[in-house]
């Protein structure tokens, strides 16, 4: 039986990035990681906002600058910005997590490949995980084993929803409409119910793809399948070079510990709500729970009640972030095709373009929604009548992608 004062279970970012803080301050660490090389098979499109990059450290070679949006309406509008601030980075992310675990390793933690925890029980001091052919007695167990965690299940701790996805990288084919530097976000029920598909560059004539099914329907690789069929001007020449997936938690569950244990990173659903990123929040996160950790470890006390701490700090930090991402998921998720259109429409003009390019941040989504509504230019009043106006949309949004004029506003609505 291996001993140690911490077990990581998952050596994804967050879980690397713990191990190593706690690592450092002199702990033995040891992380059991399921597959047998780390940062594969591959679960995230490696799109990152600069913030997150000079977070994590990354040094690969892979950071390729996005600069612009383009969302496509159901219906074919297309709302769409181009700026020199740097929105995102694509990054490699294989690279990246690789990065992150040697790190831990040279700050002394020990990493097990092959080692998939498949029981685990209390002792009297510690927890002792059994995975194949390896068993670990741990003080404390950092449990950063995915959105679909182990130990969250046996805690009965469970994210708000979990949304499959289905993602792929290609080789843009000549003629395709996607620009080196802007990210594709497409809108539509039929392949992507209660989430969005995308499309970004990631150098070199390459571009990550994929959807995400929030709502019933096809399962994601066909819905993967009808975007690239929905969006020929993009995909008609592109060629498949690999296929990934994954699921990404939303809403943390009520708690992100128990006794002896923290949930750390997609395991604690520490992901953004709208964009279902989880990088930023993931290595915030990390550095909060090594500190509890550590603290804990020092005091000899990995109750529940003491690991509360860690739950604290990461809400005071982002708890109110998100509890706004949350709102604005639910928003979106009211929004029929009709509404998605018009909104769309709304926003198309010199000034909402200039504006979203000023306030867009991929990692704080819900401020852009506060800086609009704070203008004084779109009362919350309008706001709410776009939104439940799908009698009056209908009338000018066909199915056949016709352009109608929209209505005049009233004076000092707009």
């Amino acid at each position: 039986m291996h001993h140690c004062d911490v077990a990581v279970v998952g050596a994804g970012p967050a879980g690397c990035s713990a191990a190593r803080l706690i690592a450092g301050a002199g702990y033995r660490v040891i992380i059991l990681e399921e597959h047998r090389q780390v940062g594969e098979p591959l679960q995230c499109s490696g799109l990152i906002s600069p913030r997150t990059l000079e977070l994590s450290g990354y040094q690969g070679g892979l950071r390729h600058a996005l600069h612009g949006f383009n969302l496509h309406s159901p219906a074919g509008y297309t709302l769409g910005f181009l700026s020199s601030k740097t929105y995102a980075v694509a990054v490699d992310r294989v690279a990246l997590d690789r990065q992150l675990a040697d790190a831990a390793r040279a700050a002394g933690a020990e990493l097990i490949t092959g080692a998939r925890v498949g029981r685990w029980e209390y002792a009297d001091d510690g927890i002792i995980l059994y995975a194949p052919g390896i068993t670990v007695k741990a003080r404390l167990v950092v449990a950063a084993d995915g959105a679909r965690s182990y130990f969250a299940r046996r805690l009965g701790l469970r994210p708000r929803e979990i949304v499959p996805m289905a993602a792929g990288e290609i080789e843009l084919g000549p003629g395709s409409r996607a620009r080196e530097d802007v990210i594709e976000l497409f809108l539509g029920r039929d392949f992507a119910p209660g989430w969005f598909g995308w499309l970004f560059p990631a150098g070199k004539g390459r571009a990550r793809i994929g959807v995400g099914v929030g709502r019933r329907g096809p399962g994601p690789r066909r819905c993967l399948d009808e975007l690239l069929r929905r969006y020929p001007e993009y995909f008609s020449k592109a060629k498949i070079l690999r296929y990934t997936g994954g699921c990404v938690p939303i809403g943390p569950p009520p708690r992100i510990f128990g006794e002896r244990v923290m949930l750390l990173g997609d395991a604690a659903a520490q992901v953004k709500p709208v964009s279902g990123g989880g990088l930023y929040l993931g290595l915030h996160a990390a550095r909060h729970c090594a500190r509890t950790a550590v603290r804990a470890l020092e005091r000899d006390d990995c109750s529940a009640a003491y690991l509360a701490g860690y739950q604290e700090a990461w809400e005071k930090q982002f708890g109110e972030a998100v509890r706004s991402d949350l709102v604005l998921r639910e928003l979106f998720l009211s929004l029929n095709e009709r509404k998605a259109d018009y909104l769309t429409r709304f926003f198309d003009n010199s000034f909402w373009r200039q504006f979203i390019a000023r306030y867009a941040d991929i990692d704080y989504p819900s401020v852009l929604v506060k800086k609009i509504l704070g203008t004084g230019l779109l009362r919350r009043k309008f706001f709410q009548l776009a939104l439940d106006l799908g009698g009056f949309i209908g009338r000018y949004v066909n199915r056949d992608r016709s352009r109608q004029p929209l209505p005049a506003l009233e004076a000092g609505e707009y």
